[in-house]
């Protein structure tokens, strides 16, 4: 008997490990080189909130860029958001989302931009790597502090617009983001889910 009470609190503790939370770690190439990583993880909380967090590292020649986006999300609402980019350990962009009541409050600390804008917002590019945006023509860029088109061009493959008309383009398998491909600095992007 004790030792059945033990398997079931050791599969139990491991079962919620598992539900409440996830963790994915990409590779990022430029020009086919590895130049950083990418973590992503998304973390289950109470009262149906979960929290989303990427930091991307990559180190290119004379240039070290690190960014940073965190998401809360009630239920599938947003409830807080954050972006920040910097290069060479200089912060170049900072933007806050805050939901209060029936809007949500941004600040965009580089531009000093301090706007309010209609809620709800239920799906973000930080929630891409974790939940396939399946039926969704636009989604919210915490980095942009503004809505940008998605759409699926072919099966489990979304691409998605950029205001200067550069597309990232999302590959999924069985839900998860495993390869994300994008342009920097005239160069192709490949962010490649680890195994």
């Amino acid at each position: 008997m004790k030792l059945w009470c033990i398997y079931l609190v050791l599969f139990l503790g491991f079962s919620s490990l598992v539900v409440n939370g996830q963790k994915l770690n990409y590779t990022v190439y430029v020009a086919g080189k590895n130049v950083g990583k990418l973590k992503a993880e998304c973390t289950k909380e109470a009262n149906n909130t979960f929290y989303i967090r990427l930091e991307t590292r990559i180190h290119l020649p004379f240039k070290d860029i690190v960014s940073l986006i965190e998401a809360r999300y009630s239920g599938n609402e947003l409830v807080s958001s954050s972006s920040q980019k910097h290069i060479n350990d200089n912060l170049k962009e900072k933007i806050t989302v805050t939901r209060q009541q029936n809007t949500y409050h941004l600040v965009n600390t580089a531009e000093k931009v301090n706007t309010y804008f209609p809620a709800p917002i239920d799906f973000s590019v930080g929630r891409l790597y974790h939940f396939m945006p399946q039926g969704l023509t636009t989604i919210f860029s915490e980095r942009l502090g503004a809505f940008i088109p998605i759409k699926e061009t072919k099966k489990d493959v979304f691409e998605l617009i950029q205001p200067d008309g550069k597309k990232n383009t999302f590959v999924y398998k069985y839900g998860i983001c495993t390869e994300m491909q994008t342009e920097m600095l005239a160069f192709s992007v490949r962010f490649q889910l680890s195994e």
